[in-house]
């Protein structure tokens, strides 16, 4: 999505990327070695695991920001959920919905008090920016349903339509995934990988 990212938000990230790189380093030597990710960070992740103290924590961190300069964590959130059960990516996943949800509910807010000024009113066929792009995103979206909550919200400020439509991302997020995960080839000893 293209919109700006608070100061806060960038620390939530930060934290988020030092928390991955504390189970990464809490793999054994032998799952660090199957890491998806450049031999230099998998080379980094098994020194630090030797590290106590201090020194383990600042090495955590500047792990951390390696991960960050990685453009696709997908992968290593995938292997740690697979390996270990983390739920990282769950959480992950979560936090982006979070922020996709009110970033859609500030922009209605916007566009109410814009309709204000202009004495127009802010109706059904109001188009925001970012329940389009999370259509793209999520081709299952209820764009109407989302629509509807998040101009409800605008209005009346109901927690009510803010879970509505946190709801409607979560499912469409989902139904995207088990379509994608349909489309995988399957990695079964019946259907060897190539």
């Amino acid at each position: 999505m293209d919109h700006e990212i608070s100061r806060s938000e960038q620390k939530r990230r930060a934290k988020g990327l030092e928390e991955l790189a504390g189970e990464l380093i809490g793999l054994s030597p032998s799952e660090i070695k199957r890491l998806p990710c450049s031999e230099p960070l998998r080379t980094e992740i098994l020194d630090t695991a030797a590290l106590k103290g201090g020194a383990r924590k600042r090495q955590m961190k500047h792990i951390a920001k390696g991960i960050r300069q990685t453009t696709d964590l997908e992968p290593l959130f995938t292997f740690l959920a697979e390996q270990k059960g983390s739920r990282l990516k769950e959480s992950k996943q979560f936090h982006e919905l979070e922020r996709l949800r009110d970033d859609i509910m500030t922009e209605a807010i916007e566009a109410l008090r814009e309709g204000e000024d202009r004495e127009g009113l802010l109706d059904a066929g109001w188009q925001g920016k970012l329940i389009a792009q999370a259509a793209s995103q999520y081709p299952s979206l209820d764009q109407q349903a989302i629509t509807t909550a998040a101009i409800s919200y605008a209005r009346s400020r109901k927690p009510v339509f803010n879970r509505e439509a946190f709801r409607l991302l979560k499912a469409a997020m989902e139904q995207t995934q088990r379509m994608i995960s349909q489309q995988l080839p399957s990695s079964s000893p019946d259907h060897p990988q190539q």
